[in-house]
């Protein structure tokens, strides 16, 4: 399943918050697939579309963060499933 991580992060931690990142490359943990990743261009935060079945990693990639960003996981899907979806509602 899809999931789009956003987060946001506040000018005090915004230097502990890039180090992070660089450290890492913002990557997921094993058995999540980043399909791909944004930046604000105000660098206040971004977010990334990620692929898994694995709502433990995902909550586990979360708390690597959220001790330095506000995140929200908001589950989505592509045009083409939205679209078979649809029709049953307003077809």
């Amino acid at each position: 399943m899809l999931f789009k991580l956003a987060g946001t992060y506040t000018p005090e931690a915004r230097d502990k918050t890039i180090k992070q990142f660089m450290a890492t490359g913002g990557m997921p943990l094993k058995g999540i697939s980043m399909v791909s990743g944004y930046h604000n261009l105000d660098g206040t935060g971004g977010f990334s579309i990620l692929d898994t079945t694995d709502s433990a990693a995902l909550a586990n990639h979360a708390l690597d963060w959220n001790g330095l960003i506000k995140i929200e996981i908001t589950g989505i899907m592509d045009d083409e499933t939205i679209s078979s979806v649809l029709p049953k509602h307003f077809g």
